[in-house]
C-alpha cells in the first residue's frame, strides 16, 4: 500500500512549527519533508521526530529563498554554494534526514546555461564528496519555467544527464508531478520508465495550481498505482499547497488506508492556511 509525507512548507501551516509533528502522526503519516527545517535547532527537531515516531525525508539545501533559491549553478558563487551545502549536511544529519536538495538557480544575466550547467555538475561533485558517510543523499530536479524562470536545468530530462554526468552513487534524481507536468509534453508515467534506475525521490502536486489529487487535471492516482507496481516502497513526498485547510486537503488518502483527516475544533474548515515567508 503507498504511503506518504506530508512537507511541512505546504502543510499544517495552520498549526505553530511544534505542533505539526503530533498532527501529521495523528493524520497516520510516519514520516515528513520539510523544505526549510533550519528554524529549529537540530536536537529539538530530532527529539520532535522521535517523540512523533517520524522518520525525515527530504529537506532543501540552505539559502536566502527571498534572494536565490538556489546556488550550485551560479558562477563565481561556489564558496557560497559549498558553505551552505556543508551548514545543511551538519544539521541534516544530525536528525537523519534521507536527502538533501541542492537547487541549481537562475542563470544569471550575462551567463550562459552552459556554463551555469558546468559549475552546478563541480558543485555537485564536490557536494557529493562532502555527504559520503552522512546518511543524506543529495537529490536534484527540473523545475518549470512557469514557476522559476530560468532555472539552470528545468526538464527531467537536462537534470538527469547531470546526475549521469556527475556520476556518483549519492546523486538522485526527483520525480515531481507538478514540476513535469508544467514542463514536459507528454504522459508522465514513461517518464518513470525512462528515468526509473536515477529516481531517488518522488513528490506528487497536481497541476495547474499545485493542489492535491483530485484538483487539479492530473491523475495522480494513476501515477501511484504505477509507482506501486514497479515497486516503490518509500513515502511519497506531498509537495502541493491545500486547495483548502490541511485535513480537507488530506482526506484523498482513506483510499490508502490512512485515517479519515479532521481538522481540530479550533480550525476552520475549508480556509487554506498562509505560508511563512519562506
Amino acid at each position: 500500500m503507498a504511503r506518504f509525507a506530508p512537507n511541512f512548507y505546504h502543510h499544517y501551516l495552520e498549526l505553530p512549527v511544534r505542533e505539526r509533528f503530533a498532527a501529521a502522526r495523528a493524520s497516520g503519516f510516519d514520516a515528513i519533508e520539510w523544505h526549510f527545517p533550519y528554524e529549529l535547532a537540530a536536537d529539538a527537531l530530532g527529539v520532535l521526530l522521535d517523540d512523533n515516531g517520524l522518520a525525515f525525508l527530504y529537506a532543501v539545501m540552505p539559502v536566502d529563498w527571498t534572494r536565490d533559491k538556489g546556488l550550485a549553478g551560479l558562477p563565481g558563487r561556489e564558496d557560497e554554494c559549498r558553505a551552505a551545502a556543508e551548514r545543511g549536511l551538519a544539521f541534516l544529519s544530525r536528525v537523519g534526514a534521507g536527502s538533501m536538495q541542492v537547487g541549481a538557480g537562475v542563470v544569471p544575466e550575462g551567463a550562459s546555461r552552459e556554463h551555469c550547467v558546468e559549475v552546478f555538475q563541480r558543485n555537485l561533485d564536490w557536494i557529493c564528496d562532502q555527504a559520503r558517510g552522512t546518511g543524506v543523499d543529495i537529490a536534484i530536479e527540473g523545475v518549470c519555467n512557469a514557476r522559476f524562470p530560468g532555472w539552470v536545468v528545468q526538464t527531467i530530462g537536462e537534470t538527469a544527464e547531470v546526475v549521469r554526468t556527475v556520476n556518483r552513487p549519492n546523486l538522485k534524481l526527483v520525480y515531481d508531478t507538478y514540476h513535469l507536468r508544467m514542463e514536459e509534453k507528454g504522459p508522465l508515467t514513461p517518464l518513470l520508465d525512462l528515468y526509473w534506475p536515477l529516481i531517488g525521490h518522488v513528490q506528487i502536486g497536481n497541476a495547474p495550481g499545485r493542489h492535491e489529487p483530485g484538483v487539479g487535471e492530473v491523475d495522480l492516482f494513476h501515477i501511484i498505482d504505477a509507482l506501486e507496481a514497479k515497486g516503490w516502497t518509500r513515502p511519497i513526498g506531498l509537495e502541493f499547497d491545500p486547495a483548502s485547510d490541511t485535513w480537507s486537503s488530506l482526506r484523498w488518502m482513506e483510499r490508502y488506508g490512512y485515517p479519515a483527516c479532521t481538522a481540530p475544533a479550533n480550525i476552520k474548515a475549508g480556509m487554506p492556511a498562509r505560508r511563512s515567508s519562506v
